[in-house]
């Protein structure tokens, strides 16, 4: 079901020595001015022309002077799995080394059970079809189908363990807007959910609060309420200190304001609402090989628009 074919793909990455440098070893460089992981290095010391210094292949014990051009070779080899199928793609940033896209609720990223070429990497694939040389298209994170906003997709490796070690030490952060239950009487309007989160036994597909579970956070800050046919909702911001399955909707959940439409954790179809209401809003980043936060932000989408549009109490809020 599946489209096959071997895809070769050299990625390199070059550097200019500066004198601050000038002495260290290719491995010292690499790991601590580089940020390469020991797993990078590892899947290029080995291949023919792998590490060059001024076109010449060394190892990572090779030493490194001012103005020495340094450059790792590294090929993409992987088994193309997405099957390119002609949809709609809303590119919200791109260069040579990520794609950031603004995912619409009902589309999944990945090609699955029931989704062979329905998926936004399929969609992706074919947007790249004419290209010489395709891209690898690894999504960082994930966004649920329902969940629509920001998917942030590394085009090569280096970019793709970049941005996973951001995830690791927070640098990379993400912002989400949710519609949720209820109003915040009596309760807190902001503050830091910190309560760990753990595989519900023999259910498919469904998270719960447990002591047990792995320690889950949640910064959250309400912004504004609604009452629609004398209906309470909240419009909610949240930012993810870790990053678990359900999370954003299990801690809503928790706090007794399950999201608008969670079929799961709330009440499916409450207001009308047909899916989860969670949108990715903002990602926060070092585009790789820059040293500059990155910011970007998306619209809030089209069916949150309309129902605060529609209720009362509407006043404008900023996010």
């Amino acid at each position: 079901k599946f489209g096959k074919g071997e895809i070769t793909i050299m990625q390199q990455l070059s550097y200019t020595i500066e004198p601050e440098a000038d002495g260290l070893s290719v491995n010292t460089y690499a790991r601590n001015i580089a940020g390469l992981s020991r797993a990078f290095l590892r899947s290029v010391k080995f291949r023919e022309n792998g590490i060059l210094i001024n076109g010449q292949r060394v190892t990572t014990r090779g030493v490194l002077h001012a103005g020495d051009s340094l450059v790792f070779n590294m090929p993409n080899d992987r088994t193309q799995k997405v099957m390119p199928a002609e949809g709609p793609v809303s590119i919200v940033f791109e260069n040579e080394d990520i794609v950031l896209v603004n995912k619409p609720a009902g589309l999944v990223i990945h090609p699955c059970h029931g989704h062979y070429s329905d998926t936004l990497l399929s969609y992706l694939a074919w947007y790249y079809r004419l290209l010489p040389e395709q891209p690898l298209l690894c999504p960082i994170g994930r966004l649920d189908k329902d969940t629509s906003g920001l998917i942030l997709i590394a085009k090569n490796k280096y970019a793709a363990q970049q941005l996973e070690r951001q995830r690791a030490n927070h640098t990379l952060s993400r912002v989400y807007l949710a519609l949720t239950e209820g109003h915040w009487t009596d309760q807190p309007r902001s503050g830091l959910i910190d309560r760990p989160i753990a595989k519900v036994p023999d259910c498919f597909n469904r998270y719960q609060i447990a002591d047990t579970g792995r320690p889950s956070r949640t910064e959250y800050k309400v912004l504004s309420e609604f009452t629609y046919e004398e209906t309470p909702f909240s419009l909610v911001r949240l930012k993810l200190q870790t990053g678990r399955t359900h999370q954003i909707r299990v801690h809503m959940a928790s706090l007794s304001h399950p999201l608008l439409g969670d079929s799961i954790y709330g009440h499916e179809g409450f207001l009308g609402f047909d899916r989860a209401a969670l949108h990715s809003f903002e990602i926060t980043c070092q585009l790789p090989g820059h040293q500059d936060l990155a910011v970007f932000s998306s619209e809030m989408p089209e069916d949150f628009q309309k129902m605060i549009a529609k209720s009362i109490n509407f006043s404008s809020t900023l996010i």
